[in-house]
């Protein structure tokens, strides 16, 4: 993927960072679907993805019955909604056991993936997510709901649309507070040394086929350029920020945001053609 076209208002003085690429650039994604030898057999979908030096797996297991369904624990089934979809998620860290950390990914991941699953998707079942982070060097989150995007595909789960997320940092200019920097996929010490960093994901559908149909209104719906290729609406479906920054800088960096999810978008269908 290549880099984005210059924002109004972002300094692009220095065209160039680590490994000669530009403030708006992808790092190298390389992406490996239908693992054979990740899980178990229960495993119904499977994906690796590496974005720089971040790299991660992703297992999908179900929908499959829940434990209570399973045991026909009617007591434990009727409190619950005959509409409902469990979704579990777990981290694992590179090594040793799961912490705070882990934790809150696991729960952005499950919020993630529950905004997504369409109506379809048979009811009182549950959605299983393992992430397996293999190596980690910054945009870590948008690595991981990238991996569980392309898992849950590689299982036939049905979706509501097609997802896509991206990170986003934010640093102002050394003399000129009034100029941001922005730079897409940080790694490790750009999110230091950044004072903002976003990861932003974004659900893409046809009219009638996703957004509108779902049970959630969203403030954050509209409508996205047409590309040529049918009108395609576009609605943030998580949005996670650490840091600060103004109004003006924030829209900056969702504006960034939406454009490179279009790039991403377009990348993640190309797995699947």
């Amino acid at each position: 993927m290549g880099s984005l076209s210059v924002l109004t208002a972002v300094d692009t003085r220095e065209e160039t960072r680590r490994g000669h690429r530009e403030k708006l650039a992808f790092r190298p994604v390389e992406v490996e679907l239908g693992l054979a030898l990740v899980g178990n057999g229960k495993v119904e979908g499977s994906a690796r993805w590496a974005s720089g030096g971040t790299c991660v797996t992703a297992e999908v297991k179900g929908p499959e019955a829940t434990p209570a369904m399973a045991a026909g624990d009617a007591a434990a089934a009727s409190g619950g909604d005959a509409t409902t979809v469990t979704v579990k998620a777990i981290v694992r860290p590179v090594c040793g056991l799961a912490a705070d950390r882990e934790h809150e990914l696991e729960d952005r991941i499950a919020k993630f993936v529950q905004s997504v699953l369409d109506r379809s998707c048979p009811p009182r079942t549950t959605v299983t997510v393992v992430v397996q982070i293999l190596s980690e060097d910054g945009s870590l989150l948008a690595c991981a709901l990238n991996a569980a995007a392309v898992a849950l595909l590689d299982a036939g789960v049905p979706l509501c649309g097609s997802p896509a997320t991206v990170s986003v940092a934010m640093a102002r200019r050394a003399g000129s507070p009034a100029d941001w920097v922005l730079l897409l996929e940080p790694d490790a010490r750009e999110e230091a040394a950044c004072e903002f960093v976003g990861t932003y994901a974004m659900l893409f559908a046809s009219p009638g086929d996703g957004p509108g149909d779902r049970t959630q209104d969203n403030d954050n719906e509209k409508p996205s350029e047409d590309k040529g290729k049918g009108s395609m609406e576009s609605e943030i479906v998580h949005m996670s920020c650490n840091g600060r920054a103004t109004g003006d800088g924030t829209l900056l960096a969702l504006s960034a945001a939406e454009k490179a999810s279009e790039q991403m978008l377009a990348f993640m269908r190309s797995l699947f053609v």
